[in-house]
C-alpha cells in the first residue's frame, strides 16, 4: 500500500492505494485533516495544528498499512513557512512510524495523468479532478483528495505490474 499526500494547513488530503488495486477505486482509502485557527493564534497554536494534521495522518498509514508516502512538492513560486513547517513534522511524524516518504514533483505527476498540462492558476488541478472523474474516482472527492491521489498514481508507476493512469506525451 502507498498513499498520496497533499499537504496544506486547513484540508492535508491522504489518498491510500494497494499496488495491486487494478483500477478498483473501491479499494482506495481517502482522508483529509486540517483546522483552521482563530486570528491571534500563537505559534504555539500553529505548532500544535501541525502536530495534530501529522498525527492524524501518521494514524491513517499506520491503519492502512501503508509502507511509502508521495508527498506533494513545495510550489516554490509560492513560498510558506507554515506549510513548511507541517512538512517537516509530517516526514518526522512518518520516519519515526518506519514509514518511506519521497517528494512527488506535481508537473511530471499531473503530466503522467493527463499527458499535457494545461496552464493557468489551478487549471491543471481540476483537469486532474475532471480526469479521475471520469475514471471513476468518487465523486465527492475534494481537489485535495485529487491532487493526493496524483501523487499517488506517480508512486504507483515506480512499481513494476502497478495499475497506474498514464497518457502519451501530447506532440
Amino acid at each position: 500500500m502507498i498513499a498520496g499526500l497533499d499537504l496544506s494547513l486547513t484540508a492535508s488530503a491522504i489518498v491510500s492505494v494497494p499496488t495491486d488495486w487494478d483500477g478498483n477505486f473501491g479499494h482506495v482509502r481517502s482522508n483529509v485533516f486540517g483546522l483552521t485557527l482563530p486570528r491571534g493564534a500563537t505559534d504555539a497554536d500553529r505548532i500544535r495544528r501541525c502536530r495534530s494534521i501529522a498525527l492524524d495522518i501518521r494514524s491513517h498509514v499506520l491503519t492502512w498499512g501503508v509502507r511509502r508516502c508521495y508527498i506533494e512538492g513545495y510550489a516554490f513560486s509560492r513560498p510558506s513557512a507554515s506549510l513548511g513547517e507541517l512538512g517537516g513534522i509530517v516526514r518526522m511524524h512518518l520516519l519515526d512510524a518506519g514509514i518511506e516518504f519521497v517528494s512527488a514533483n506535481m508537473n511530471s505527476a499531473r503530466k503522467l495523468l493527463l499527458g499535457k498540462v494545461p496552464r493557468g492558476k489551478g487549471v491543471a488541478k481540476v483537469a486532474c479532478q475532471k480526469a479521475l472523474q471520469a475514471a471513476w474516482a468518487p465523486d465527492g472527492w475534494s481537489l485535495d483528495e485529487s491532487d493526493a491521489f496524483v501523487c499517488a498514481n506517480l508512486g504507483l508507476s515506480e512499481y513494476a505490474g502497478a495499475y497506474c493512469f498514464a497518457q502519451a506525451e501530447a506532440a
